[in-house]
C-alpha cells in the first residue's frame, strides 16, 4: 500500500488522524524525447532526540551512543523502479540494527493506535544491518517506482536499537525516527540530568537520633554541610556522577563514597551495606575550600540503572576525624543513593556552667577574695548554645545585680605568668571572640550574649581562660583579684 502526500505523518503522530490512502499503479505514458538520466535522491536523518514531534518524551532512551545517523538513498533503475539504500554511520561493531519502513496508517485501525502499520513494509525496506564500528549500508531492490517513492509514499523510517528488545510502539527505543523521504535535522541533545539533595545527618534517614552525627566524639564539624548528587546521562547512555558539597571547611578533604546495599547477615559488622565503597559509582576525596566543592566520576553504568535500579547509600565522612565505615555518628551525610534526604531536627548541644561569688575559692587563697561594698550574693552562669554553622552563642547571666550598674564581664585567655606584664596567669586584654562586654544590672537577673566564632567543642574542651565579673562600684583593674565579683574558669 502506498500513501499519498496529502497525508501528513507528523500530524498523525501528534493527533492520530486517519491517513488518506489510494492504490498506486504504474504510469503508461511514454516519452517522445530522449531517455532521461536515472534519478537519485538522498535524505539525511539525525539521531532521535524527539525532534520529529518536537517532544523530548519521544527521544531515545537507552545505552547506544547518540552519534549514530542514517542516510536514505533512492536510486532509479532502468525499469523505472527504485533501489532503496540505507546507510548507517557510527555503528557498533557486531550489533545488528533492525531498519524498517513503516507505512502510515489510520490510528483507529492499528492494534496500538499507532499512526503507522507496526508490520514493516518489506517491499520498501525491512532488514537487519550488521554494524562494523563505522559506516555500513544495505540496499533493497524494490518493485515500487522511483517517482512514487520520492513523491507519493507516506511512511516512517525507523532504526531500532540493537541493544534493546525490538518494539514497534515505544518511540524511546528508536535510534532514528523520521518521515520516509524527508530529511531529519539535528535535534537538541535530550540527555537527562537528575539531582538529589541531602541534608546534614541528624539521624533522619533511619529515624534514630543515635545515628546522628555526634560532635561529642572526636569530630568537630559544623552542621550546615549539605550535599547534592547529580547524575548526568552521556551520549553513550552511561552516566557521570557528580557530588557537590556546600559549606565545606577549607583545607579538609572529604571522603565521599557510594556503598552498595547488602544483607547485614553477610557483612563483617552487620552493616546493611558493603563497607568497601563502590569505586565504579563514586569513591573519592573532595577538597574543601570554605564554600562549594565538587567532584565528578565517569561511570560505566547507565543513567536509568543509577537513578532507578541501583540500591546503595551515599556517605560523606567527617574529615576532622579518622574515617569509619561502621560508626554512623561520624557521617556528615547519610542518605539513600538517588533519593533526596530532607533536613532533620538539628541535634545541637547546650551546656551551662555556674559560678558563685568570689571568696578566693578558685585559687584556694582567701587573699584573692573580693574586698568591696557590693553585696556578696551575686552569681553568674555561662550558657553555650551550639549553632548550625559551627559557631557558638555565649550567654552570660548575672543573678542579683544592682539596678542601673554596668558590670564589665570578660573572658581572659590563660597565659604563662612569666610572659605577662604583671605576672598574671592570663592575658590582661580580654578575648572578645569569647566574651567581652558590659551587662546592665536591673536589680534581678541580667544577661548578654556574644556570637563566638569558636566551636562548642573548642570552648568546652580546648579553650583555657578565666571568667571575670568586675565590680561596677570600683575602678576596673585587670590585676587586683580582690575587685573581682566572679573569678572562675571559662566554660568549666
Amino acid at each position: 500500500m502506498i500513501f499519498t502526500k496529502n497525508f501528513n505523518p507528523i500530524s498523525a503522530l501528534f493527533v492520530f488522524l486517519a491517513a488518506g490512502a489510494f492504490l498506486w499503479g504504474c504510469s503508461d505514458s511514454t516519452s517522445t524525447g530522449p531517455d532521461p538520466e536515472p534519478g537519485t535522491m538522498s535524505y539525511d536523518y539525525a539521531f532521535n532526540e524527539g525532534q520529529l514531534l518536537g517532544d523530548v518524551e519521544t527521544a531515545y532512551r537507552g545505552e547506544h551512543s547518540r552519534n549514530l545517523s542514517a542516510e536514505l538513498t533512492i536510486e532509479e533503475r532502468a525499469d523505472g523502479n527504485a533501489n532503496v539504500t540505507i546507510t548507517l554511520r557510527n555503528t557498533m561493531n557486531g550489533q545488528t540494527y533492525p531498519v524498517h519502513a513503516h507505512d502510515a496508517a489510520d490510528p483507529a485501525t492499528t492494534p496500538n493506535n499507532t499512526p503507522y502499520n507496526e508490520t514493516p513494509n518489506g517491499d520498501i525496506f525491512a532488514g537487519g544491518i550488521e554494524g562494523n564500528g563505522g559506516t555500513v549500508s544495505s540496499t533493497n531492490e524494490t518493485s515500487v517506482s522511483y517517482d512514487q517513492l520520492i513523491g507519493q509514499y507516506e511512511g516512517f523510517l525507523v532504526v531500532h536499537d540493537p541493544l534493546q528488545e525490538l518494539s514497534t510502539v515505544d518511540l524511546t527505543t528508536y535510534l532514528v525516527l523520521g518521515v520516509f523521504g524527508d530529511d531529519l535535522a539535528q535535534g537538541e541533545l535530550s540527555l537527562r540530568t537528575e539531582e538529589y539533595t541531602y541534608a546534614f545527618n541528624e539521624g533522619q534517614l533511619l529515624g534514630d537520633s543515635d545515628t546522628a552525627y555526634n560532635g561529642d566524639g572526636e569530630g568537630d564539624h559544623p552542621r550546615n554541610l549539605t550535599a547534592t548528587l547529580r547524575i548526568e546521562e552521556r551520549g553513550t547512555g552511561m552516566a557521570d556522577v557528580t557530588v557537590i558539597l556546600e559549606n565545606t571547611l577549607d583545607g579538609f578533604t572529604y571522603p565521599v563514597h557510594a556503598h552498595d546495599a547488602a544483607d547485614p547477615a553477610t557483612t563483617p559488622n552487620g552493616t546493611p551495606y558493603n563497607e568497601t565503597p563502590n569505586g565504579d559509582v563514586f569513591a573519592g576525596g573532595i577538597d574543601g575550600n570554605g564554600g562549594t566543592a565538587m567532584r565528578t566520576q565517569v561511570t560505566e553504568m547507565s543513567w536509568m540503572e543509577l537513578t532507578s535500579e541501583y540500591e546503595a547509600f551515599i556517605v560523606v565522612h567527617d574529615p576532622t576525624q579518622d574515617i569509619s565505615t561502621v560508626d554512623l555518628t561520624t557521617y556528615l551525610v547519610l542518605g539513600t543513593f538517588a533519593e533526596s534526604l530532607d533536613a532533620g531536627e538539628p541535634n545541637l548541644r547546650t551546656a551551662e556552667f555556674m559560678y558563685d561569688f568570689n571568696e578566693g575559692q578558685l585559687l584556694d587563697n582567701p587573699d584573692t577574695a573580693y574586698e568591696g561594698s557590693h553585696q556578696r550574693n551575686l552569681g553568674a552562669m555561662i550558657t553555650l548554645n551550639e549553632q548550625i554553622d559551627g559557631t557558638t552563642e555565649v550567654m552570660i547571666t548575672l543573678m542579683n545585680t544592682m539596678d542601673g550598674e554596668q558590670y564589665p564581664v570578660h573572658s581572659h585567655d590563660a597565659a604563662d605568668p612569666a610572659t605577662t606584664p604583671n605576672g598574671t596567669p592570663y592575658n590582661e586584654t580580654p578575648n572578645g571572640d569569647v566574651f567581652a562586654g558590659g551587662i546592665t544590672g536591673n536589680g534581678m537577673d541580667a544577661s548578654a550574649t556574644n556570637q563566638s566564632p569558636l566551636s562548642f567543642n573548642q570552648l568546652t574542651r580546648d579553650y583555657e581562660g578565666f571568667l571575670v565579673v568586675h565590680d561596677p562600684l570600683q575602678d576596673l583593674s585587670t590585676v587586683d583579684l580582690t575587685t573581682y565579683l566572679i573569678l572562675g574558669l571559662t566554660a568549666r
